[in-house]
């Protein structure tokens, strides 16, 4: 894995919001690469994250108990549907050393940006968009 600093997740809570792409990887250093291939195709930089390793499956919080009643009543919520089999998914990637991409895209941008991370190695890539969840593995 790189040692490069990645953009960081907002402080709050961390939910799987409608029009962004989640994609796996494996290799710090493609992260890093993808990172500046997304910015420069029009992707806003500042409103991408990365979660590594374990820090990052205790960040992302699959089972909501670091944020509280709230935070346990939401994943308990959300455990029916795709959104929680993809929360554990990259729960369990992360737990393994591997890498969590978020890229923020709407419904004509998610082919662009699920290429170029499939192109910088990405394993695993879903869209969540309003009410639709697809993936776009590469």
């Amino acid at each position: 894995m790189s040692d490069t600093e990645f953009p960081e997740p907002p402080e709050e809570f961390l939910k799987y919001q409608a029009g962004n792409l989640i994609a796996l990887m494996t290799d710090g250093d493609a992260v890093a690469s993808v990172l500046d291939d997304l910015t420069r195709a029009g992707f806003p930089r500042d409103k991408m994250y990365v979660l590594a390793g374990p820090a990052g499956a205790e960040r992302l919080d699959v089972t909501g108990q670091h944020h509280g009643l709230r935070g346990r009543v939401y994943r308990t919520f959300s455990q029916v549907g795709d959104e929680h089999e993809e929360l554990v998914r990259a729960g369990n990637h992360l737990q393994a050393g591997g890498l969590v991409v978020r890229v923020p895209a709407d419904k004509d941008e998610k082919a662009v940006a699920a290429r170029i991370l499939g192109e910088h190695g990405a394993v695993h890539v879903v869209y969540l968009g309003k009410a639709t969840y697809e993936t776009l593995d590469p």
